[in-house]
């Protein structure tokens, strides 16, 4: 189900794939006009983030331009994806998330599995190391401005509020509406079972890229830092000074930030 969008070097086909709980996320894939199996990256947003992000978008227009498929959705619970936010925007409902779309895009005829990866920022950055983690066979990962757990972020000024209200609001950035993220998002983001550095050492296949930002208010780039160091897989990191955690809007970064994970991709995986 879902409908074809057309573009001269790629299409992008909207599609509501089912997850483990059979509701259907809103997933976009930007696919290169070419014949044949082609590499694919998978593309994670991050905390109250959509797969319509203005830098997420930006990228997998690029890699699709460059012979890549780009695969995004929305976690359930959120957005246009199925699901009631309060029950099921849960970052362990993401990461189940991740593992439908997967299973449905490896099957393709137009993928190439052996030539897979995966990009995440913010929390989908820590979703994407985790993805690595549970799938030996990534080639290429990139994480920007990804955390550890809340307590090291600008969320850890709410701690004693969200626990207390089990909630706490905020504006969507997809339509404007004040919305309430539940605090066992959380508890669970922050579970054992979701231990990104224990992860990380053992992501010891793929090349690795990981950037962050001096400018980064929200996280701040040694938490990204500490990921980085816990990789056992080659590995580079990006401290750029003026880079913001949201930098969709400043048009130099965007160019800059996202040609570099472009090419990045494109070096491992065409």
């Amino acid at each position: 189900m879902g409908s074809v969008t057309l573009d001269m070097t790629y299409k992008t086909k909207h599609l509501r794939i089912k997850n483990s709980k059979g509701l259907y996320l809103a997933t976009e894939i930007d696919i290169p006009g070419k014949q044949g199996k082609l590499p694919v990256v998978f593309i994670f947003h991050g905390f109250t983030g959509y797969k319509e992000g203005a830098d997420l978008v930006d990228i997998a227009h690029r890699l699709a331009e460059q012979g890549i498929v780009a695969v995004r959705f929305t976690a359930s619970g959120f957005g246009d994806s199925e699901g009631i936010l309060s029950d099921d925007y849960r970052f362990s409902n993401q990461r189940k998330d991740a593992e439908s779309i997967y299973s449905y895009v490896s099957k393709s005829p137009y993928i190439d599995s052996t030539k897979m990866g995966v990009y995440g920022h913010s929390m989908g950055g820590k979703l994407a190391v985790l993805f690595s983690y549970d799938h030996a066979d990534v080639q290429a990962l990139c994480i920007a401005s990804a955390p550890v757990e809340f307590s090291g972020t600008s969320y850890g000024d709410l701690e004693e509020e969200w626990k207390k209200k089990g909630y706490f609001e905020k504006v969507s950035g997809r339509d404007g509406k004040t919305i309430r993220v539940s605090y066992e998002y959380r508890i669970d983001a922050d579970s054992t079972r979701h231990d990104v550095l224990e992860a990380a050492r053992h992501v010891v296949r793929p090349h690795a890229l990981v950037i962050a930002g001096k400018a980064d208010t929200e996280v701040p780039w040694q938490e990204t830092e500490k990921i980085y160091s816990s990789l056992g897989c080659s590995k580079e990191f990006l401290l750029i000074k003026e880079l913001p955690h949201k930098y969709a809007q400043y048009f130099e970064i965007l160019n800059k930030v996202n040609q570099r994970i472009t090419d990045f991709f494109v070096t491992y995986l065409r």
